[in-house]
């Protein structure tokens, strides 16, 4: 079999979140420290992730200082200032559950703000009111139910 065509870039790592920065309007970077085991010893590492300012409005609930994180990205990289290549993560996914990074998330993501409103999958929940026109539309479409089945009764 030919492997030359395929491709993968998908990455999953977890740890403990370091350090949140908010960089631009586009992203949110932040550090995770997790594990890294050699021979003689453990020791701790950060890793650097880059996370859509939406995806991270999505998943806020899992953005705080001391929280085990599990994410799912792809790997990215770029040269800084000084001509030198610079790894990153491009996160698509976060958890506080294994299974929904390994497995896939099973239901929305569903969050409360702080002012009580519902988020689902990032959206507030909010409800608004009609409009003049669309209270008289919807008025004329109870009136026009309520005679069909007048009709019908008689």
């Amino acid at each position: 079999m030919n492997y030359e065509h395929i491709d993968y870039n998908e990455v999953t790592v977890s740890g403990i979140i370091s350090n949140i920065t908010d960089t631009n309007d586009m992203y949110i970077r932040f550090s995770i420290m997790h594990k890294k085991h050699t021979k003689d010893a453990t020791k701790s590492i950060y890793v650097s992730l880059s996370i859509l300012r939406g995806l991270y409005n999505k998943f806020l609930d899992y953005f705080y200082k001391g929280n085990k994180v599990f994410i799912k990205g792809y790997l990215n990289s770029y040269l800084d200032k000084n001509n030198e290549h610079k790894s990153y993560i491009s996160v698509t996914s976060v958890s506080d559950n294994p299974k929904d990074i390994i497995d896939g998330r099973k239901g929305p993501n569903i969050r409360y703000d702080s002012d009580g409103v519902m988020v689902w999958n990032g959206k507030r929940c909010e409800s608004e009111y009609m409009s003049e026109k669309e209270k008289l539309d919807f008025e004329r479409e109870i009136s026009e139910i309520i005679k069909e089945i007048d009709d019908v009764r008689s």
